[in-house]
């Protein structure tokens, strides 16, 4: 694919979402009380650099300074425990946070606009988690500059689950909802759990 060809492809699709995530393993565990623990090891690539690499013209101490300015944005989440660059504007990432979802009532990862995980406390006591990912032309405008959403999002979980769409679920004392995600032909995750105050 021509430089150009690609760089317009990508400017549609940048003002969807600024990270893509792929090659990713993501672990919540929550517990019927509220408490959770997130953990995501794999890949994000940023989109805006991403684009300016594919029209060119950036010299390498423009890219170094790019880089070091998507990294420090992305430091500002304490929950980043390693940030390193890849390359074509992908970091490797390893993420943990904990927290209560009872008390902080949301919380969403990576960004509002770059969503692979959500959570939120409804009014009636149920906690709504869900994923989301780019529109099925966006993604194959992604896929054709050779960018991919794929993953595993894993949700395990002793609390009530009122309704759920896993790709699989390993059965136990605390059930693992496993939602293996190769681009958007499948459904974006969703769980719904009820919780106890």
């Amino acid at each position: 694919m021509s430089p150009g060809r690609l760089c317009s492809l990508l400017i549609a699709i940048v003002l969807a979402g600024c990270y893509l995530p792929s090659d990713f393993t993501a672990d919540l565990r929550i517990t019927p009380d509220g408490n959770y623990n997130f953990q995501y090891t794999g890949q994000l690539t940023y989109l805006p650099l991403r684009e300016k690499l594919a029209q060119g013209g950036l010299s390498q101490s423009e890219v170094a300074e790019q880089v070091k300015a998507v990294t420090d944005d992305l430091a500002r989440d304490r929950g980043f425990e390693e940030i390193s660059y890849v390359d074509s504007a992908t970091f490797r990432v390893r993420y943990k946070r904990v927290g209560n979802i009872l008390s902080e009532k949301s919380y969403t990862f990576i960004r509002i606009n770059s969503r692979l995980l959500s959570m939120e406390r409804r009014a009636d006591g149920t906690v709504d988690i869900y994923g989301d990912k780019p529109n099925t032309a966006d993604a194959q405008r992604l896929a054709t500059s050779g960018l991919v959403m794929r993953g595993q999002l894993r949700i395990q979980t002793e609390a009530k689950v009122l309704q759920q769409n896993a790709t699989e679920m390993v059965e136990g004392a605390a059930p693992v909802y496993v939602w293996r995600i190769d681009g958007v032909e499948k459904p974006s995750p969703r769980l719904i759990l009820s919780t106890r105050p």
